[in-house]
């Protein structure tokens, strides 16, 4: 940003030192019509130069620089937009990324054989065959989703 608005300053400076140049026009030896920043001699003639208008059709300068700041405050705003959007997408796939592996880990489990939880008293009640097959078919579920 800090970048930008002296890039600014310094076009702001360069186009009005040449807003307050003089033009001078004269024809050379060989009929050719030159230009300088000076006078040459007594048949060298001013042009005058329209400093309300620009190179880009028209307008002030300083209506062009603000239209210029704008601009880069705009392209500035949308660089930020699109850098907060890909941080989150990184972080939503590194949750995904996160649940695949802990649904692999988990299916593997309940894949390899009989698995039990613990009542309050911390006794083991083993996972009937149907808890079984509805966990894998879970676990499954999940994977395919998110890997």
């Amino acid at each position: 940003m800090a970048m930008k608005a002296c890039f600014s300053l310094l076009m702001f400076i360069f186009i009005t030192s040449i807003a307050n140049a003089e033009i001078y026009r004269w024809i050379d030896k060989d009929g050719k019509t030159q230009f300088s920043d000076r006078p040459l001699d007594s048949k060298t003639e001013k042009v005058k130069v329209d400093t309300q208008r620009n190179s880009y059709g028209g307008g002030g300068v300083f209506e062009r620089q603000r239209d210029l700041i704008d601009e880069y405050q705009a392209n500035d705003k949308q660089e930020s937009q699109d850098k907060r959007q890909a941080a989150n997408k990184a972080a939503r796939d590194k949750r995904l990324q996160a649940q695949c592996v802990n649904a692999k880990d988990r299916l593997k489990n309940y894949q390899r054989g009989a698995l039990y939880r613990l009542n309050g008293k911390g006794e083991r009640i083993y996972y009937s065959e149907e808890e079984r097959s509805r966990a894998i078919d879970k676990y499954q579920q999940v994977i395919q989703k998110n890997c």
